[in-house]
């Protein structure tokens, strides 16, 4: 949440000085460089800008937007993929429990090192890493030994399960990187910037003229700083729900006991 709000804040900073520098600036110019002619081809000129800025602003909302609907999805699915497996294990019977209480162990672990929220399971410095549970759990489903048809096939389907909530755990973690190119952003702010000096330098000087600078400025560095925070679907203001994991929690028998 702190890199959200400082984005907020330096994008607030540097487009809406750029309006007050504009102000500033308009006054001192030379009678010739104040005329009309110069008005309409500054003008003429932010809005190109303008128009520039407004399609990266664009790509990067869509950036984020996509990363944190991917998110999403994978959480959802990898939730959906938890409950199948204990569901197999479930039928597998007793043979199956102690591989049980390690899949509620890796989920709890898995919720608690990813999202932080009161009421749920929490993270510290001592918490076990979800990996050695999830590595684990590989390695006892390949160690089953099904006495019965039934049980090979939920055995092999539990096996199947695992294997992709393996791949699932190592593609998010090479997705896990910021997707929104930071030179980008910063490219914007001072495009954005030299938009509002050109409106500034040829704006009447009155406070209904300050206001929708402000409010311009303000309402685009907002922008910005969803796009930061989107970036981080895990972390900040609008973050992924954690229900799906939850949910699967629940289905479990909730967390695992503490040793």
């Amino acid at each position: 949440m702190n890199t959200t709000i400082s984005t907020g804040l330096i994008a607030f900073a540097v487009i809406f000085g750029g309006g007050m520098l504009g102000f500033l600036i308009g006054p001192a110019l030379p009678e010739p460089h104040r005329g009309s002619p110069t008005e309409r081809t500054v003008q003429n000129a932010m809005r190109t800008l303008s128009l520039l800025s407004a399609l990266v602003l664009g790509l990067l909302v869509a950036t984020a937007k996509n990363k944190y609907d991917t998110n999403t999805n994978q959480v959802e699915h990898f939730a959906a993929s938890l409950m199948m497996l204990n569901d197999d294990l479930v039928g597998y019977g007793a043979g199956a429990d102690d591989m049980r209480s390690v899949l509620r162990a890796y989920t709890a672990a898995r919720i608690a090192s990813t999202w932080q929220f009161a009421g749920g399971p929490t993270s510290g410095p001592d918490s076990p890493s979800p990996l050695p549970f999830l590595e684990s759990l590989q390695r006892k489903v390949a160690e089953l030994t099904p006495a019965t048809e039934f049980a090979r096939a939920r055995a092999r389907e539990a096996a199947q399960i695992v294997d992709e909530l393996v791949r699932a755990r190592w593609l998010q973690a090479a997705q896990d990187t910021t997707q929104a190119p930071r030179v980008f952003v910063w490219v914007l702010m001072g495009w954005l910037s030299m938009v509002f000096i050109g409106f500034g330098m040829f704006a009447p000087r009155n406070p209904v003229t300050f206001a929708a600078l402000l409010a311009c400025a303000f309402s685009i560095a907002t922008a910005l700083a969803l796009i930061d925070d989107m970036d981080q679907p895990y972390k900040g203001i609008v973050i992924v729900s954690p229900l799906p994991m939850l949910k699967a929690l629940d289905e479990m028998g909730g967390p695992p006991p503490k040793s």
